[in-house]
């Protein structure tokens, strides 16, 4: 059996675009499949995000602040159980654990280690909204405690939600015309790959194997 040589690739890119009518319309269909899934998914699935901004160095002059103020340390008082229990307390009506708080909360900081953010991500954005608050409200609280100032304070709380698309929803609507794409084109290659009986004249001219004989391509009229 010959060696797959480059000849043979560029009568596979041939075939590829001799088919390419063929490759779009598939790639089309897979496009068309994955916006057609996305839309039958319950709105649920799209989620808000609510930011409340703290300062943690609230009253302070800046210039007597030294590197030691890093906000990590920070981080984990906010996604702290002790938090997590009193923002639940905070919001009694809303019906909502610790463990559904906390997985519902990021922090970072802003642009600098001064500034710190709790953001809050759920499929409704009232509730998005009422926990980044009530987690930074119960920060404030327990941090202050722990430190023994007041000088973490709420800067901006939450008042509105930025909607978030979920990420395997915008990851579908890729996804399904990239493999029916990838399906058709893997498709086509193997079957001229399969098929070597019938073969160009020049893919012919170095071929060790006896020649039988030379079909000519007739267009249709």
């Amino acid at each position: 059996m010959n060696e797959f040589t480059f000849k043979d690739v560029l009568q596979v890119l041939v075939v590829l675009v001799n088919n390419k009518l063929l490759i779009i319309f598939v790639t089309l269909a897979g496009l068309f499949l994955g916006l057609l899934y996305s839309a039958s998914r319950d709105p649920a699935e799209y989620e808000y995000s609510a930011t409340s901004t703290l300062s943690v160095v609230f009253g302070q002059n800046l210039g007597q602040i030294t590197g030691s103020t890093v906000i990590s340390n920070y981080s984990e008082i906010a996604t702290s159980n002790l938090v997590g229990e009193y923002a639940a307390e905070l919001l009694p009506g809303e019906g909502l654990t610790v463990e559904q708080i906390q997985r519902m909360v990021r922090v970072s900081s802003g642009n600098n280690s001064f500034v710190f953010k709790i953001t809050a991500r759920n499929a409704s954005p009232r509730t998005a909204i009422l926990v980044a608050n009530a987690v930074a409200e119960s920060f404030v609280a327990k941090a202050s405690v722990i430190t023994g100032s007041n000088t973490i304070q709420v800067l901006d709380p939450a008042e509105s939600a930025d909607v978030i698309i979920a990420g395997s929803m915008i990851d579908i609507r890729l996804i399904a015309p990239a493999a029916a794409f990838v399906f058709i084109c893997a498709v086509l290659i193997v079957t001229e790959i399969a098929n070597g009986r019938v073969r160009s004249v020049w893919q012919c001219v170095d071929d060790e194997r006896e020649l039988l004989a030379l079909v000519p391509k007739v267009k249709d009229r």
